[in-house]
């Protein structure tokens, strides 16, 4: 079955978009972002347009400008055909933010929905970096902007644990629930 596609024009007139910015919160579901249209599986509500979200995406290439996704990612059974449809929805510049669990914490192990591990280093899959793991025509370029860890107590504490704060980096990539989710920053180029 093929999907009704939107064009930006479509979004702006149904959504009542008044600037230029076209903003989806994908996985929404009854938490949709303020100004964004919400996408999610289910009907909702704040939900705005309903569709299998790892089955495609119901809007014409280049025409999304800003992407949400919270908890979203580890969730998608075929990871790859979904960021190549996030790379073909989104224009030149778009900024995807995206939280997910932390490999290393149970977060990550204790939801059975999840379908997929995410790392910081799954991301060079889909940039156009040149190493090893790059030479599987994937076809698509996000840039890493941003990456912010959300760490457990007393990792977040830093006034009453400063001691810790210099250890961080070396306890999250070797000891479990350190961190409990990454967010992180997408850019798309084109």
């Amino acid at each position: 079955m093929q999907l009704e596609k939107y064009n930006r024009e479509e979004l702006k007139g149904k959504f009542n978009i008044k600037d230029n910015l076209i903003c989806i919160d994908l996985g929404c579901g009854t938490r949709k972002q303020k100004g964004y249209v919400g996408i999610d599986s289910k009907k909702l509500e704040g939900v705005d347009i309903v569709c299998g979200i790892g089955k495609g995406l119901p809007f014409e290439d280049n025409t999304i400008d800003r992407i949400y996704a919270n908890f979203l990612f580890e969730h998608i059974e075929n990871f790859i055909p979904f960021m190549q449809e996030l790379y073909r929805i989104c224009r030149n510049g778009a900024i995807i933010k995206a939280s997910f669990p932390y490999w290393a914490s149970v977060t990550q192990w204790k939801d059975p929905t999840h379908k997929q591990v995410i790392t910081i280093e799954t991301f060079r899959y889909f940039s156009d970096d040149k190493w090893y793991g790059s030479e599987y025509g994937i076809n698509t370029n996000f840039k890493v902007k941003s990456i912010k860890y959300n760490y457990l107590s007393p990792f977040l504490q830093r006034r009453r644990y400063f001691f810790l704060f210099p250890l961080r980096k070396f306890l999250r990539k070797h000891l479990i629930n350190i961190v409990h989710s990454v967010w992180i920053e997408l850019e798309v180029v084109k």
